[in-house]
């Protein structure tokens, strides 16, 4: 076939969007009603009631790394979206989204059951982890709805106004119960369920949800010749990874830069906790509730930026954000400087602003339509990869920092810092690379 016409160009730039703004409203009310349930799987939150609720029940090690599992469990649950890519082939999509709404707030009901002991730890720490798969794999999925109700122009832009909403929702239902936990523990742990119950609501609302071209994307997934069974998906990605270079490099780039980000919400947690002294609303906010307002207020400018735009380009600059996000926290604990912090997280929300929409849309650069789940597969696969390792490695050289000289510990934040300094440098080598290559052929 040969380029479209500027009539088609036309009806393409206005039928479309039309189109795909009458699937939004039912996106919205959905996603706005999980946001509340996802509010409270926040990592940032979790890991604050851990830290200061738990604290007794346990050896300060043993509580330390259950801050470090549920404030990476958001990270390291995505490994087993590898297994999700697969078996959402050829799926109802609408059906699947709303089966994992459910069992996402199921688990909900058990992080506010979960009873002040040992064994209410371990109930919590696995229900923040089942809880997170789950999600993981409506992520997966979630990206193959996104790319078919919504054209590559405008794709951004609506993602951007369902992020901005649910980063609000989140943002508020986790600083809620961040304060309620400062005054009133038995409330803020029925708010847990009443979270749980709105999930419930979004997954009924979801299952009634429209796809566009559904029937043909799902035929797609079956008749592709890439379609091998689960046992041979890990040789898929391997295979891809081989053939695709630029998205080798990019994830490449992703895992360095990613590890950083990962690695410092844990051991702040416990600097903030331990060495700054900070009550538990404070923590909440500077680790999770702030930076996700800021999220929201930032999302339509990152928008802006990503539509039409490569994301090898995207991130070149957006990745800065969290550069200096990080700075500030590690010159903030060294110096002692409180209201550093909070300069830290502010600039924090900022870059997660950008980095959600790289995160959700970035791998839709490097593929089809009917392999977007695949790369959206790899992709958030070796997120869990470096979520699995980077926040205990964050918790690790905190405690073996604190062990060797009493204070020490608050120089760990140096090595994430490191890490996403390297990592904002390859994208832009790699963004430079792509240019050269594109005025040469040009």
């Amino acid at each position: 076939m040969g380029n479209p016409t500027a009539s088609e160009t036309d009806i393409e730039k206005t039928i479309l969007p039309r189109m795909a703004r009458a699937l939004v409203p039912r996106e919205m009310f959905s996603w706005a009603l999980i946001s509340v349930t996802l509010g409270a799987l926040e990592g940032g939150l979790l890991g604050v009631l851990v830290k200061n609720v738990y604290a007794d029940v346990a050896g300060a090690s043993t509580v330390n790394m259950a801050v470090a599992i549920v404030s990476g469990a958001p990270a390291f649950a995505n490994l087993i979206s590898f297994a999700f890519a697969s078996w959402a082939r050829g799926r109802d999509k609408a059906h699947l989204l709303s089966w994992l709404m459910l069992a996402s707030s199921l688990c909900v009901f058990c992080i506010g059951f979960a009873p002040r002991t040992l064994s209410g730890l371990v109930v919590l720490t696995l229900s923040m982890i089942t809880a997170r798969m789950l999600w993981s794999a409506a992520i997966t999925i979630r990206a193959t709805v996104w790319r078919a109700n919504f054209p590559r122009h405008v794709r951004a832009r609506i993602t951007g106004q369902m992020t901005t909403l649910s980063s609000l929702l989140i943002a508020f239902s986790s600083a809620l119960l961040g304060w309620l936990l400062d005054i009133n523990e038995p409330l803020a742990r029925s708010l847990w369920l009443l979270a749980g119950i709105l999930g419930l609501g979004a997954a009924a609302v979801y299952r009634r949800a429209r796809i566009r071209h559904h029937g043909l994307i799902l035929k797609q997934e079956l008749v592709d010749a890439d379609a091998e069974p689960l046992s041979q998906l890990l040789t898929r990605f391997i295979r891809l990874l081989k053939q695709d270079h630029r998205f080798r490099s990019y994830m490449q780039g992703m895992f360095i830069f990613g590890s950083g980000n990962l690695m410092v919400v844990a051991p702040l947690i416990i600097i903030l906790n331990d060495q700054f002294g900070l009550s538990r609303t404070a923590q909440v906010l500077l680790t999770s509730s702030i930076p996700l307002l800021l999220l929201a207020l930032f999302v339509p400018f990152w928008a802006r930026l990503l539509d039409n735009r490569h994301i090898v380009f995207y991130r070149a600059r957006q990745s800065w954000g969290f550069v200096i996000a990080i700075g500030c926290f590690a010159l903030a604990c060294i110096m002692h400087w409180p209201w550093l912090l909070w300069v830290g997280s502010s600039i924090l929300g900022i870059g997660y602003a950008g980095g959600v929409l790289g995160w959700n849309l970035g791998h839709n650069d490097f593929s089809s339509d009917h392999s977007s789940t695949l790369y959206m597969g790899v992709h958030v696969t070796l997120t869990g990869v470096r979520g699995l390792f980077a926040p205990a490695v964050g918790v690790l050289c905190y405690e073996w920092l604190e062990n060797y000289a009493p204070g020490l510990g608050r120089y760990c934040l140096l090595l994430p810092l490191s890490l996403s300094f390297s990592g904002a440098l390859w994208f832009v080598l790699m963004a430079r690379r792509m240019r050269a290559i594109e005025q040469q052929s040009g």
